[in-house]
């Protein structure tokens, strides 16, 4: 049995109030960027320096709430980063269309971790205590709060590592020896904005962690990238009367649209190809076949904003690229109007262009008045 053709890569339909199109958005490129970063995110345990069965993509979800041993102050949940990944996960839904309101999330995201970096709440800037050794008493464990080191971004230190050595062999210790080894010194420093911990990598990392390669803050960064290249194509726009939606005067004000029914009225003078010749009456269900199945290209942001606002679907990331009217023959005589070279006539059922009505007039008058010249002589 042949198999189904796959949804080309990157486009995703959407409807709205009768709105139809395709938004086009690189998300290969960022889900290929994104897998990579919960790939290495998915390191646990004693390849982070933990004794608990975390992952760093876990533990970057409850940023600010996880217990760390020796250290003085929690993160505020508000200041970590759980929300950024929930949406980032959602773009992976082929079903997600992405929204005005993403972008803004986004930025918000871009803000949060840019308040972040070099802070307190900067996993580097995580402080942790670790008793000096050899200022431990062997007997009891104890030790004075000055004979202490004060560690940025891990508390597995060489000192530390030592420290539960001295606790494990006190007689009658309930302490075990550690097992897991001291972390590579790059992970902790004892000055600010120095250390590369496991978490600081997930987050802000650029290429230079051992552990994690690109952080979170680029990959929010490549999103929204990608999103300002976004593209929407092959929308149709209903048409409607009443004051909700896209009206023919807001549809007359697009050029390209303006200029299709230009040509086809012609001048004052020069009746154009949409005007039969013959009557002067413009050629309603030719043009209305031509006009449906035209598609018109959009000249820059500015007229792909004003579109999606008047057609209300300006909620959608995206710049307008295509676009196709739906719309009634009735409506396609009114902007055959709005070019000032037609007129309805009192039925509102014919559009007629005005100078060419009336030479056509004058000249059928003028032939019968010849006729009955003819006539009397």
């Amino acid at each position: 049995m042949p198999k189904k053709p796959n949804k080309k890569k990157g486009t995703r339909p959407f409807k709205h109030k009768g709105t139809t199109g395709i938004q086009q958005f690189d998300y290969e490129s960022f889900g290929k960027a994104f897998d990579k970063w919960k790939q290495e995110c998915s390191a646990r345990g004693e390849a982070l320096g933990l004794t608990s069965d975390i992952s760093l993509l876990e533990a970057v979800k409850n940023h600010g709430i996880i217990s760390r041993p020796y250290t003085k102050k929690k993160v505020s949940k508000d200041k970590g980063a759980a929300t950024i990944i929930d949406m980032l996960e959602e773009w992976e839904n082929d079903a997600t269309v992405l929204q005005e309101v993403d972008k803004l999330a986004l930025d918000k995201i871009i803000k949060k971790l840019d308040d972040m970096r070099d802070s307190e709440a900067d996993p580097r800037n995580i402080v942790f205590t670790v008793p000096k050794p050899n200022a431990v008493d062997e007997d009891t464990g104890e030790y004075d709060e000055d004979d202490v080191t004060e560690v940025y971004g891990h508390y597995r230190t060489d000192d530390y590592i030592e420290f539960r050595k001295v606790l494990a062999n006190i007689p009658g210790s309930k302490i075990n020896e550690e097992t897991i080894p001291n972390v590579d010194s790059s992970w902790y420093d004892t000055g600010k904005n120095k250390s590369k911990p496991p978490m600081w990598q997930a987050l802000f990392s650029v290429g230079d962690g051992d552990i994690v390669s690109q952080g979170l803050y680029g990959i929010c960064l490549l999103a929204k990238k990608l999103i300002k290249n976004a593209k929407i194509t092959n929308v149709v726009i209903p048409l409607n009367d009443d004051t909700k939606g896209m009206l023919a005067e807001d549809v007359f004000k697009i050029p390209a649209v303006k200029q299709w029914f230009m040509e086809r009225v012609g001048t004052t003078t020069t009746p154009g190809n949409g005007i039969n010749p013959k009557t002067m009456h413009w050629k309603d269900r030719p043009m209305y076949n031509e006009l449906t199945a035209a598609k018109f290209n959009v000249d820059g942001l500015k007229e792909s904003n004003f579109i999606k606002r008047v057609a209300d679907f300006e909620d959608y990331s995206g710049t307008l690229v295509t676009f196709q009217l739906d719309i009634t023959r009735r409506q396609v005589r009114k902007l055959a109007t709005l070019t000032g070279i037609c007129k309805l006539n009192s039925t509102r059922t014919i559009a007629f262009h005005i100078e060419g009505k009336k030479k056509l007039e004058k000249k059928e008058v003028k032939k019968q008045w010849k006729e009955i010249l003819g006539n009397q002589y």
